[in-house]
């Protein structure tokens, strides 16, 4: 539940602030006599129709009318409902980022709202602690050190993701033993739990749980999260995170936030490995969803994020597909443009990098490119699932046309009037839709063929 704000600190927070410094946290604004404008955030804007009234201190899109009540969610024009509406929040969230934003310290919370922070902090360290752990467990574990290098990551991508080699000391983290561990991150960067992926390269692991299927074994997990805790358990009430979900995050938000506020623009993939090696190759604005389907929640924080638009890369299989069009739905629901880049079978963003270089903005300017539109893609699918088909019929064509063509002739050839075979010659090219030329043709060189 949101805090409650009173109205005194709410307009001492409006006083205090510009509201052309604000915007310009979020789009470029440029000055007009005494005015600012710049691209509306609101709508597809080419040409800039938002206008910054810096005397008022409010703003509004003589276009789409936001910042008025001619707006659909975005009616109030001073910098509160600026921030609602661009960061997809309430107004404690717009007071809150404001209140950081100034540089000017909450109020005092009350007991139960201390509380809840102090549990919350105290598990935030609680997870730094375990991550050092981690940390320190993966440099002293040659395997699992090795295992990371071959998979193409440097000790840089290590120690910026804070990657680790797990092991059961937590009651919590117990799943991670043996396992690399990415920790899972808020949007502010704090960590909030940690996943374990089992040492083993997918070609292996594959293998591997085929024959423990044909063994009536239990298989090996690639990924195992935080089992949450029961109700009935005794800490059920005293920790911050009891159920926690991989589905109300995204992995990489919080490295990803600041490009995907420039650029407007975020890129959702499906792994861990993917925003690690895409954020590598300088596609910065990539964010997961961590295995699961894209949900509500996770959308929400994009549009928290500055998002006008997401590209969608999936694989570009039946599967795929209709996963980007779930996608695509839930995303148009909350007012982002969806693009799709659909990947090749068997590839996935971690190998799509390997075919870029790492100094230059070849592979942003790759997914630029390829990116398209949900109904582009749509009808692109179609054409390449019914291509086959298509071909194979006209092939069947051409084929019984050589075929009537042939018999035209075997029924022309025979008259000997050479005029009324004239007149037959056009009235088959009319009536088979034949060109005249072939048909005649096709007669002389029978009748020569006959002569000799």
């Amino acid at each position: 539940m949101s805090r409650f704000y009173d109205n005194a600190f709410k307009n001492q927070l409006r006083e205090q602030s510009d509201i052309s410094l604000v915007i310009s946290q979020f789009i470029s604004l440029q000055r007009v006599g005494n005015n600012m404008t710049g691209l509306c955030p609101f709508h597809q804007d080419t040409h800039p129709s938002l206008q910054v009234n810096t005397q008022t201190n409010t703003f509004y899109c003589h276009s789409c009318g936001a910042g008025s009540r001619n707006h659909s969610a975005v009616q109030s024009s001073d910098v509160y409902g600026f921030l609602k509406g661009i960061l997809n929040c309430d107004m404690a969230q717009a007071i809150e980022w404001l209140a950081s934003f100034l540089g000017v310290s909450l109020p005092a919370e009350d007991p139960q709202e201390q509380q809840k922070n102090i549990l919350k902090n105290q598990w935030h360290l609680h997870c730094n602690q375990a991550s050092l752990r981690f940390s320190n467990n993966l440099m002293n574990n040659k395997e699992a050190l090795d295992y990371l290098l071959y998979r193409g990551f440097t000790m840089n991508d290590i120690i910026l993701w804070k990657l680790g080699y797990g092991d059961a000391q937590d009651y919590d983290f117990r799943n991670t033993k043996d396992r690399i561990v990415f920790p899972l991150f808020d949007s502010y960067g704090n960590i909030i739990s940690f996943t374990g992926r089992v040492l083993m390269p997918d070609d292996v692991l594959k293998e591997t749980n085929q024959k423990l299927n044909e063994e009536s074994k239990p298989i090996i997990p690639k990924y195992l999260d935080r089992i949450g805790l029961k109700k009935d358990d005794p800490n059920y009430t005293m920790h911050p995170y009891p159920e926690f979900q991989k589905r109300n995050y995204l992995y990489g938000l919080h490295l990803a936030k600041e490009y995907i506020r420039r650029y407007r623009t975020a890129i959702i993939v499906e792994g861990w490995t993917d925003v690690i090696k895409l954020h590598k190759y300088g596609v910065q604005h990539a964010v997961a969803t961590m295995g699961v389907a894209l949900t509500e929640a996770q959308v929400t924080l994009l549009k928290q994020s500055g998002t006008n638009t997401a590209i969608i890369m999936r694989d570009g299989d039946t599967a795929g597909y209709e996963a980007a069009l779930r996608d695509s739905k839930i995303l148009m629901a909350q007012g982002i443009e969806p693009l799709i880049m659909a990947l090749a079978p068997n590839v996935d963003p971690c190998s799509l990098c390997d075919s870029f270089n790492m100094i230059d903005d070849s592979l942003n300017k790759f997914i630029d490119r390829k990116s398209v539109p949900i109904h582009q893609y749509k009808l692109k699918k179609i054409h390449s699932d019914t291509q086959e088909e298509v071909m194979y019929h006209y092939s069947q064509i051409a084929s019984l046309e050589t075929k009537r063509l042939k018999e035209v002739v075997n029924a022309i050839s025979d008259i000997s009037d050479p005029i009324d075979k004239e007149i037959y010659i056009r009235q088959a090219s009319e009536l088979f839709k034949m060109n005249y030329d072939a048909i005649s043709s096709q007669i002389q060189n029978k009748g020569s063929y006959n002569h000799s």
